[in-house]
């Protein structure tokens, strides 16, 4: 089973759905794997992160950072 933030067939992002910076992770389709931070964390300014693969949002994810979004 899945961890409950992890709302994609991805079993390995469920160490970043764990993660307390995380609210959710969720597959669009052709449009990428997202994912929602929890308040006071950011990503280049924003709440959500985005990557066109698992890979690249794994990746992209070791640069969210403490603060609110802009």
């Amino acid at each position: 089973m899945s961890h409950p933030r992890n709302l994609t067939r991805f079993k390995t992002l469920d160490a970043i759905a764990a993660d307390p910076r995380v609210e959710k992770v969720w597959d669009e389709g052709a449009d990428g794997v997202w994912l929602h931070l929890a308040p006071g964390w950011n990503f280049e300014g924003q709440a959500g992160v985005r990557g066109e693969t698992v890979k690249e949002l794994i990746a992209l994810f070791q640069l969210v950072s403490c603060g609110d979004p802009s």
